[in-house]
C-alpha cells in the first residue's frame, strides 16, 4: 500500500530535517512516485508559457533552418513582439544566431546541448560562414553553400547580398537538380559509391529526364573528370547563360557534408584565368573549411596532408 503524508506529517518532517517550512502540498514540486516516475496527468505546477514558446520557437527554427520573425509568426501564430524577445533570449543563451546576410535567424551548434533538433548543416555553416564571406570580399562573386536533400540540393548558404555582382537577389529556396549543375555534379563525383549508384539509378528510372544508356556513359566519363579536377562545372547549356558556377565538395572522409559554389559572368574572366583567379582561391577556402570542421570535431589533421588530398584540384 502506498505510503501517503498529511500536511501535518509534511510539517514534522521539515522540522526535523531542520529546513524552511515548505509551501503546501498544492504548491510544492514533487513527482508522483518514490521511484521518481511522474504521472503528466497530475503536475505541481501548470506547464510555463514562456517556456513553451521558446521551445516552439526552437522548434521552427530547426525545421525553417532559416527564418525571420514573420516566417515564425505564421508558423507558431505568436504576437511578433512576443517572437523578438524569445528570439533575443535565445541568442543569448547561445542556441541561436542572427544572420542578416540570409535575411533571418537560425540554430547554433549549441543546440546539440539539448541532444536532438540539431542538423549537421547548421554546423558547416558555422564554420563555413566567415571563410565564403572572406572569400566573396576578395573576388567580389557570390558564394554559395548548399547540401544534398533527396534527389537535388538545397541551398543554404548564400553571399550575395555582400557581392556587387551578383546576378539575381538570392539562390536560398532554390535546388539545384544532380545533373546539371555544378553543386549536383560535384555532390555525385565524391559522394559514396552506393549513394551515387542510387541517384543515377533514379535518373535512369525517370523517364522524363531523357537520360539513357548513351547519356549515362558520356555523364559517369564526366564525373571521372570532376573527380580528377576537384571542382564541376555548370552545363553551359543551361540558364542563366551569362554566368557560369564552379562547385567543390566539402568533404569529411568519404562523406560530403555540403557543397561550396562560385558563381561569375562568363565574359569577366577569361577561360585562361579561371585557374587561378577562381579554382584556386575556391580550393584553398574549401581545405580551411575542411580543416576546421575536423577540429570541431576533435580531430586535428595535419595541414600537409590536407594540402596532397586536396592535390587532385
Amino acid at each position: 500500500m502506498p505510503e501517503t503524508t498529511t500536511p501535518d506529517a509534511d510539517k514534522a518532517i521539515s522540522a526535523s530535517a531542520d529546513s524552511p517550512r515548505r509551501p503546501n502540498a498544492r504548491g510544492r514540486c514533487r513527482t508522483n512516485s518514490r521511484h521518481g516516475l511522474t504521472n503528466p496527468e497530475h503536475r505541481s505546477y501548470p506547464p510555463v508559457k514562456s517556456v513553451c514558446r521558446a521551445l516552439d520557437v526552437l522548434r521552427t527554427l530547426n525545421k525553417l533552418q532559416i527564418a525571420s520573425v514573420t516566417a515564425i509568426h505564421e508558423e507558431t501564430g505568436f504576437p511578433k513582439p512576443t517572437i523578438v524577445r524569445l528570439l533575443e533570449t535565445l541568442r543569448a543563451e547561445g542556441y541561436v544566431a542572427r544572420d542578416n546576410m540570409c535575411g533571418g535567424y537560425r540554430v547554433t551548434s549549441r543546440v546539440r546541448k539539448l541532444n536532438s533538433g540539431y542538423q549537421g548543416i547548421s554546423e558547416v555553416i558555422e564554420v563555413a560562414r566567415p571563410l565564403a564571406i572572406d572569400l566573396t570580399q576578395r573576388l567580389k562573386w557570390p558564394i554559395g553553400i548548399g547540401v544534398i536533400d533527396g534527389d537535388a540540393i538545397a541551398i543554404k548558404f548564400w553571399t550575395g547580398a555582400i557581392s556587387p555582382w551578383a546576378h539575381t537577389n538570392t539562390v536560398l529556396g532554390l535546388r539545384p537538380d544532380l545533373l546539371t549543375t555544378a553543386m549536383g555534379r560535384a555532390y555525385l563525383a565524391f559522394c559514396p559509391f552506393e549513394q551515387r549508384e542510387a541517384h543515377l539509378s533514379r535518373l535512369r528510372a525517370d523517364r522524363g529526364s531523357a537520360f539513357g544508356e548513351e547519356e549515362e556513359h558520356l555523364f559517369r566519363t564526366l564525373l571521372d573528370q570532376v573527380a580528377r579536377d576537384g571542382y564541376a562545372t555548370r552545363d553551359p547549356q543551361t540558364k542563366p547563360f551569362r554566368t557560369t558556377t564552379l562547385a567543390a565538395p566539402i568533404r569529411e572522409g568519404e562523406t560530403v557534408h555540403a557543397l561550396i559554389s562560385i558563381s561569375f559572368f562568363t565574359t569577366a574572366i577569361p577561360r585562361s584565368a579561371i585557374l587561378e583567379r577562381i579554382v584556386t582561391p575556391l580550393k584553398d577556402t574549401t581545405t580551411r573549411i575542411e580543416h576546421a570542421l575536423a577540429l570541431t570535431h576533435g580531430d586535428f589533421p595535419v595541414v600537409d596532408g590536407l594540402a596532397n588530398q586536396r592535390a587532385s584540384f
